[in-house]
């Protein structure tokens, strides 16, 4: 647990002045807020202004039929962040149907990177 200094309130002072500048930087504060006797570094701004703003979500227009499923894999996840793409139940069944009929995941990789290749 962290130790109470008795002094100000440090993170309260970021989320009070980036109330007041929205667009300032984080060495912008610093400077201003070293000025009010705050001593705080750019990074500790940086996560208190990360951690104060929250996450914002997504929304996406699905039907309960086709509800969208995180990736399973760490290697799936980067590859479907950078397209925008989202994997329905039902997709993801086929894809098993696939999978499966193709004789296992490599031989389904292999063939969609062919397809891929004629496709291009």
């Amino acid at each position: 647990m962290a130790k109470k200094s008795g002094g100000p309130n440090k993170s309260q002072a970021i989320r009070d002045y980036y109330a007041a500048h929205p667009n300032a930087k984080p060495k912008e504060i610093s400077a201003e807020l070293k000025k009010a006797g705050v001593d705080v570094t750019p990074a500790f701004i940086s996560t208190i202004r990360s951690t104060s703003m929250g996450k914002k979500k997504k929304t996406t227009k699905t039907s309960s039929a086709k509800a969208p499923v995180k990736a399973a894999s760490k290697k799936a996840a980067p590859a479907a962040a950078k397209s925008g793409v989202s994997v329905s139940i039902e997709s993801l069944l086929k894809a098993k149907s696939m999978v499966k009929e193709l004789g296992g995941i490599d031989n389904a990789i292999a063939t969609l990177s062919a397809l891929k290749r004629l496709a291009d």
